[in-house]
């Protein structure tokens, strides 16, 4: 079984969310993948980036987390024959909030960073943070203020024509999705049967979770994870 699995950031590029799930999975090392910088992004591009570093490491595992889950399935769908086993965690097939989306590209376009700090905060808080509480919610919020705005631009835009909803039927692979049930992006029920589309998936639902599972119950996601990969494993023969 492989001891590496790529991993791809959600939309902020870091993988400092995971860090608790990585804590739960000794056996198995996430290895962040640092997305291209200061210029437009397409789809086939950020494929052949993810499958190169996955070559390079020798690994067949990829996982993508919100807007990672976009890249990595359309990574799957482009490079099949890279990818050896999906896991998804808090990821959907489509864009998932158009208008929360248009305001974020929007706002990077017009507004001063002495204003558009607290619009991301608002952002954050509106879709992403979910059920964190208390400090933890505090400094996610903090968090998204000083991002880099004009890099989320750039991926808020690269997310308006994702859509593959349609095209999950071509990947074969041991595929594992992992949401929230109060993630408004991730456990809306017509999301839930878009998944069933793909040939092997097991869907695994966290209930009174929002979107940041992997920071709210990362023994669960870790277990998950492990049994994932164990059943890539088993599909490959060993």
């Amino acid at each position: 079984m492989y001891s590496r699995a790529l991993y791809l950031p959600g939309l902020d590029g870091e993988a400092r969310w995971v860090i608790r799930t990585q804590e739960q999975l000794p056996e198995l090392e996430l290895i962040p993948l640092a997305y291209p910088l200061g210029r437009e992004l397409k789809w086939d591009e950020l494929a052949d980036v993810v499958v190169a570093r996955m070559q390079a490491l020798g690994t067949g595992l990829l996982i993508g987390e919100s807007f990672g889950g976009a890249v990595a399935q359309k990574t799957a769908i482009l490079r099949p024959a890279d990818v050896k086993g999906l896991c998804l965690i808090s990821a959907f097939s489509h864009e998932p909030e158009p208008i929360a989306a248009a305001v974020g590209r929007a706002a990077s376009r017009v507004l001063p960073k002495v204003l558009l700090n607290p619009v991301a905060r608002l952002l954050a808080g509106w879709k992403l943070a979910g059920t964190l509480k208390g400090e933890e919610r505090e400094k996610f919020l903090k968090y998204f203020e000083h991002l880099d705005h004009d890099e989320l631009a750039r991926r808020l835009k690269l997310l308006s024509s994702f859509d593959v909803s349609d095209r999950l039927i071509g990947i074969k692979c041991p595929v594992a999705v992992m949401y929230g049930s109060r993630d408004a992006f991730c456990a809306a029920p017509d999301q839930l049967e878009i998944w069933k589309r793909m040939p092997d998936v097991r869907l695994h639902q966290f209930d009174g979770y929002g979107h940041m599972i992997t920071q709210e119950v990362p023994i669960g996601v870790a277990r998950r994870i492990r049994e994932w990969a164990q059943r890539v494993g088993d599909t490959l023969g060993g």
